[in-house]
Order: structure tokens, then sequence, then C-alpha cells
């Protein structure tokens, strides 16, 4: 591989984890909201503008797509290439994610509503989206395979540890909705914020599996296809 093309990947890289820690921060400053029992505070943490972030990533994909076009990168450099190329988009969508979260969350919590309830359910699920994000943009650093399956694994394990509260609380708050009719509309809203940071998981998977295959090698369907059978 040339000199410029290394670092030119190297500056493809080093904007990726630029991204990748933005979304992870967002995510953390949610967790922090909502261990200290204050949702209304998830208005005050600072969204990044759309057309901010769509700079950022047009730039990064424009990069990409130049090293495609000028060099030849070989085998394990294209892998992370395309990698790259789809990361941006997943990291895109769970910024979306964490500001649709950050918008309806505290206007679902009515004053009828067990906030408390709520949140004990709402922390832990945001806590294993963190975890699986913090692993997730380990990767983009690791270069050793079996530190990459490690971490890989983490992420699968957090993903279906997530899916799995989500499900908990879905079926708790379906309950909650028949008891209390008149707050069926809160409930729902609820039900749908929290959707978010199950789907923040899910995409933290996504970016786990495409670094995996950028890093060991393999088809990108296959290493998604192992994540949902170490979950089963």
């Amino acid at each position: 591989m040339l000199a410029i093309e290394k670092e030119k990947l190297k500056l493809v890289k080093k904007e990726i984890k630029a991204l990748g820690q933005t979304t992870l921060d967002i995510n953390e400053q949610i967790l922090v909201a909502l261990e200290h029992c204050r949702p209304c505070k998830l208005r005050d943490i600072k969204k990044i503008p759309k057309q901010q972030r769509y700079k950022k990533i047009d730039a990064i994909d424009n990069m990409i797509i130049n090293i495609f076009a000028l060099y030849t990168p070989e085998a394990r450099d294209l892998r992370q290439l395309v990698a790259f190329l789809k990361i941006t988009n997943e990291y895109d969508r769970i910024i979306n994610s964490a500001h649709s979260f950050i918008r309806d969350f505290p206007n679902a919590l009515s004053d009828d509503i067990d906030q408390d309830f709520i949140l004990e359910y709402a922390v832990p699920l945001q806590k294993s989206s963190v975890a699986a994000l913090e692993n997730a943009l380990l990767l983009l650093d690791l270069d050793d395979k079996e530190s990459v399956n490690e971490h890989y694994k983490i992420v699968v394990v957090e993903e279906s540890k997530n899916d799995e509260l989500y499900k908990i609380i879905e079926k708790s708050l379906l309950k909650k909705t028949n008891e209390d009719l008149h707050l069926s509309r809160e409930y729902q809203d609820i039900m749908a914020a929290l959707r978010r940071l199950e789907k923040i998981a899910d995409r933290a998977l996504s970016i786990a599996s495409l670094m995996h295959y950028a890093k060991v090698g393999g088809e990108i369907n296959k290493v998604q296809l192992l994540s949902k059978d170490d979950k089963s």
C-alpha cells in the first residue's frame, strides 16, 4: 500500500472515530440524565444539527470514494473502506434515534405516570446500548483477531440483552396500559421512545459486524448471521 494511500486511509479512520465518539457522547449524556432521574434534563443535551452532520458524513464518504477512484486498495484495506462507507450511515441513524428520544421521552412522562417505574427499565436499556456502542467503537482500533472477536461478542451479548429488556418493558407497559386506559396514549408514546434506545443497540451491532468483516474477513451477511446464532 502506497504511503499516500495509507495516510488517506488513516484520515478516514480518524474521521469515522470522531463521528463514533460524538455518537457515544450523546448516548452517555442520555444515560446520565436517566440515572439521575432527571428526564427533563434530556432537553439540555446539545443536538447535532442535521446540516452539520450531513456535511461531515458527505466529506467522509467522498474521501472513501476518492481512495477507490485513485488507488487500488489491498483486500484488507478494501474491506475496511467498504465497511466505513456503510458505518457512516449507521452512526447517522443512531444519532437520529438519540435525538428522537431526547425530544419525545420527556413529553411522554406526564404527572400521572409513575416515573420511577419507567426509569427502572429505561436505565438498564440505555446502559446496554452504551456498552454496545463503546465496544463497537473500540473495534476501529483493534487488529488482533482474538481481540476483535472478543469485543464483537461483547456487542452481540449487549444487543441481545437490550432486545430482551425491551420485550420485558413492552410487556410491562402493555399491562399498565390495560390497567390505566386513560393513560394509554402516554404509555404508547413511552414505548415508542424506548424503542429508539433498542434501535441504537441494533445499529451498534451492525457497526460491530461491519468492523468484524473488515478486520477478520468473510462475508458481511454471514457475520451478522453468526451474531444472531450467538444470541440464541
